[in-house]
């Protein structure tokens, strides 16, 4: 089996958790009659809904049908000009129609489809190219500026409409030429997806994932939310990050029900609302800092009560009780439902149910049914509950990160994958969240690892010691705060700083760089105390804020 069953369990776990634990019994059954990713669509067009539309995008539906004879064109097309099973698609587009088709394309003929973080900047995408050797790269106009002159590119580029990238294969033209053959598809337990973090070590790591994996991430939300084929999801995030596909889209396609796709970037609440309206949508996404624009748009929730919607999603960060409340109250007919997961996956681990959010205020929820908890004690023990780093098990979490044995083993520790964020789990199972083993700060939603900024920082002259931290922002709930102590011989400018981060992504840059003189404090093992620098950092930001003229 994959993931986490590897190996033997662990003897130590003091009582299971509310879960199917025997369900590693169904997988041979259920892998079998499933087969891989692509064979959705193939049940669903076996089915009434053929003609139902799969996604919309820019108010033009999809419908699945179209969406299987498309991505058919595109497998062939893609095998017609050398790209084997197996073979890495690093895919580096906005939200589009595009994005499903090339996502069903390479899990029908079997190649392993590479989401690139679109927020990345150039060096950042190279380096996730190099990283899984990629041998093809999709891309269009809006992905391939940063890329135009580069040198290290796969050898086979495909462009979606005009791009500034020399040699291209044109998208539609490949499909046009292309049949819509059936190609022999990879099996259960064939790799389809690397999802990248940066990771703590500043360098690109790939969660390697599985068809069988996918579809158990997708089958835990259908039973434990209880989708149905009517309804419809407003998709706010980037299809080039796990929650993209894999939160209620892949789940909802399952059942043949319909995705409303967002286009990338500058979204607003009004924007999402108008979504939600027009695309008659039950479902969406809401981090919490846009639950809290939205409740300061009086207008926007008048809109909404008008709407159908009845859930929203949300995640990264615990939702206040007092915005819990305000939604109960502006919105009566629709329910919060906030969850944990990470890109190794579960992308939804946990759930935290509407009526459980105020009396468990500050909880990621209870595990849901394919997935076990535990935390692994200050003494090295493993428990069911009490406080300590997070553990889980779960069919659906990946099988390792890509090329990095050592990276595979230390996170599958004792036959439970360690997350890396520390956690208490109470008598009833529910999990809180209490601090982060890795360092990682989440603004608006978006995971940042502070030593990949930490390395860019420490590459500029008369720099002696550098920190970056996370601190408290209404509006962001985290913002980067670099922490700057020059050396003796040098002097380091906030400009500089600033400057070096422009090889970063937008949402990665500090928002603020603070030039200290005093050394920062340490540990006896000479390892940087932040949990001491973060308030330090937030009452100097604070006190300048208060300086700057109004």
């Amino acid at each position: 089996m994959v993931g986490l069953y590897r190996g033997s369990p662990c003897r130590r776990l003091q009582r299971p958790q509310r879960t199917l634990v025997l369900l590693p019994s169904l997988a041979p059954f259920f892998t079998v009659v499933f087969g891989n990713v692509f064979t959705l669509l193939d049940r669903i067009c076996a089915t009434s809904r053929r003609d139902e539309s799969a996604v919309i995008f820019n108010g033009t539906p999809r419908t699945y049908g179209d969406l299987r004879e498309r991505a058919l064109r595109f497998a062939n097309a893609l095998q017609a000009i050398g790209i084997a099973p197996g073979d890495r698609v690093a895919v580096l587009l906005p939200n589009c129609h595009e994005w499903p088709e090339i996502f069903f394309a390479t899990a029908a003929m079997g190649a392993i489809c590479v989401p690139v973080n679109v927020l990345n900047s150039g060096p950042e995408v190279l380096g996730v190219l190099e990283d899984c050797d990629a041998n093809c790269l999709v891309l269009n106009a809006a992905s391939d500026a940063s890329l135009a002159d580069a040198s290290g590119l796969p050898e086979a580029i495909i462009a979606v409409g005009p791009s500034a990238v020399a040699n291209t294969h044109d998208y539609e033209s490949l499909l046009a030429i292309a049949a819509t053959t059936v190609p022999n598809g990879p099996g259960p337990n064939d790799l389809f997806m690397f999802f990248y973090s940066s990771g703590t070590t500043g360098k690109p790591k790939g969660a390697a994932h599985t068809h069988a994996g996918i579809l158990w991430n997708a089958y835990q939300q259908v039973v434990d939310f209880g989708l149905t084929a009517q309804d419809r999801y407003l998709a706010v995030p980037s299809l080039s990050w796990a929650a993209g596909f894999h939160n209620l889209v892949l789940p909802l396609w399952w059942l043949g029900g319909s995705t409303v796709l967002m286009p990338t970037g500058g979204l607003t609440v009004d924007k999402i609302v108008a979504g939600v309206r027009d695309g008659n949508c039950t479902h969406t996404f809401f981090v919490p800092t846009l639950l809290k624009q939205l409740l300061a748009a009086p207008e926007q929730l008048a809109i909404l009560r008008q709407t159908d919607l009845r859930w929203i999603i949300s995640g990264a960060e615990p939702v206040p009780v007092p915005v819990i409340e305000a939604i109960n109250s502006e919105l009566p007919g629709c329910d919060v439902v906030q969850g944990y997961g990470m890109s190794e996956f579960p992308t939804i681990a946990t759930a935290l149910k509407p009526e459980e959010a105020i009396p468990k205020a500050g909880s990621a929820g209870r595990a849901m049914s394919i997935t076990q908890l535990a935390v692994r004690l200050s003494d090295g023990s493993i428990a069911a509950h009490g406080e300590g780093e997070t553990l889980l098990r779960s069919l659906a979490t990946m099988q390792g990160y890509f090329g990095r044995p050592d990276a595979t083993e230390e996170a599958f520790a004792d036959g439970w994958f360690n997350s890396g964020d520390m956690g208490l789990i109470d008598e009833e199972g529910f999990l809180t969240i209490t601090g982060r083993t890795k360092d990682l700060i989440i603004s608006g939603g978006l995971n940042i690892y502070p030593k990949e900024i930490e390395d860019v920082i420490y590459s500029l002259d008369g720099v002696s010691e550098a920190a970056v931290v996370g601190i408290h922002d209404e509006q962001w709930g985290e913002i980067v705060v670099a922490i700057v102590v020059p050396n003796a011989a040098g002097a380091v400018s906030k400009e500089a700083v600033l400057t070096a981060c422009e090889v970063l992504g937008k949402y990665k840059r500090p928002k603020a760089v603070i030039v200290r003189q005093e050394p920062l404090p340490r540990t006896l093992t000479q390892k940087v105390l932040k949990r001491e620098l973060r308030p330090w950092a937030q009452q100097q930001v604070g006190e300048a804020a208060q300086k700057t003229p109004q």
